[in-house]
């Protein structure tokens, strides 16, 4: 059930960020308007604004994380099946966007109850594997929504591709309502953002997530333009980052879930970094010219990043959740954590593409090198408790 809500939480996203621009674009959608596309992820960003809320708020007779799930799921399967109705066109495109943006908060407000449950039922080696279902779930659902609808409008057309994502959400939210949610001991608190912050570790779990994200983004997102700047085939493009994709999967989430039970949480993570380290080095050998192989090397430095983003994922998560779960308020524990991580993300995309217009790939690469370097030696220093 775990792994089911995961990858539905993530088939919104692929939808609006991946989907809906090429669709939009090729009924003939002006570029501005695609423009505010990327705003239908802001939740997943500012959902620590509203997770003490999740904690607070449920009905007892149904379950503290079971109360937000159910409703949530039930919105994003509306959404989805009103945008299979609707049909996505340039003309329908107001509605669609606003529709694809609740069901972006909602799966965003579920992912806070979702990483709750699994930070407070989880521990030991069963903890680190559901942190690999996390990340892995929440990406072969932004992979389906993404260019998985894009396939399958190809074979069904966009009303039966979406019906169809539909019908997974469905599925989702029948295993939630044939579970029943045990009841944990009362919490005499309620749960506080401040109570985040005032406990011993909290900043540098902060800090860590989001220079952990800063690395694994800074030579990814790049690695596309100088490749396309390159010479390459947008469809040569594509393939190479869907053998990235299934590196992050397979090599990056599973072999990260098995890394931290081999060498801890921290050697996991400090590995991951490595890796993307590794893969900004790589990035900056084919920048400067000093790839004999220029495909080969693309994709080893892809497989580095890929591998890198995916075990460093699962260690910070599997960090952050065993913070939460110490406490008394896992979900808005572990959504603090993982907002900073995604605002790395976001900054980081957006910064190191300016860097890279204003002085050139070979700086921008270097950026992410420097920022594998600085969260390394943060790692090694802020996080020193044993994970």
């Amino acid at each position: 059930m775990i792994g089911a809500l995961y990858f539905s939480q993530g088939i919104p996203l692929g939808v609006a960020m991946e989907a809906l621009p090429t669709l939009l674009r090729r009924d003939g959608a002006p570029l501005h308007a695609l423009a505010w596309l990327p705003l239908v992820g802001l939740p997943w960003v500012l959902k620590f604004l509203w997770a003490p809320l999740v904690d607070n708020r449920y009905r007892p007779a149904r379950g503290r994380r079971r109360s937000w799930i159910l409703p949530m799921q039930g919105i994003v399967l509306a959404c989805l099946a009103a945008v299979a109705v609707t049909g996505v066109s340039a003309a329908s495109a107001p509605w669609v966007v606003a529709l694809m943006a609740l069901a972006s908060l909602a799966s965003a407000t579920q992912d806070i109850a979702t990483d709750g449950l699994t930070a407070e039922r989880f521990e030991g080696q069963a903890l680190a594997r559901a942190n690999a279902v996390q990340v892995g779930g929440t990406m072969i659902g932004f992979f389906a929504g993404g260019p998985g609808c894009l396939v399958l409008a190809g074979w069904l057309g966009q009303g039966g591709a979406l019906a169809l994502l539909a019908a997974v959400v469905a599925f989702s939210l029948l295993m939630a309502l044939g579970w029943r949610e045990t009841a944990l001991p009362a919490v005499a608190r309620r749960a506080t953002l401040a109570g985040f912050a005032r406990r011993p570790g909290a900043w540098a779990l902060v800090l860590a997530a989001f220079l952990s994200a800063m690395t694994a983004v800074a030579g990814y997102g790049l690695s596309k333009l100088f490749l396309v700047d390159a010479g390459w085939a947008v469809e040569a493009v594509g393939r190479l980052g869907m053998a990235g994709g299934a590196v992050t999967v397979l090599l990056g989430c599973g072999g990260g879930a098995w890394l931290v039970g081999r060498i801890g949480a921290r050697g996991a993570l400090a590995l991951g970094l490595a890796a993307s380290g590794a893969a900004a080095l790589a990035w900056l050998a084919q920048a400067q010219g000093w790839a004999p192989q220029p495909t080969a090397a693309a994709y080893a430095a892809q497989a580095l990043g890929a591998f890198g983003a995916g075990a460093a994922s699962v260690a910070m998560m599997t960090l952050a959740m065993r913070f939460a779960a110490r406490g008394a308020q896992a979900g808005t524990d572990m959504t603090a954590v993982q907002s900073a991580r995604d605002l790395g993300e976001i900054l980081t995309s957006s910064l190191i593409t300016g860097l890279a217009a204003r002085m050139g790939y070979v700086t921008g690469f270097s950026g992410g090198l420097l920022a594998a370097a600085v969260t390394l030696v943060f790692v090694a220093v802020a996080l020193r408790r044993p994970g």
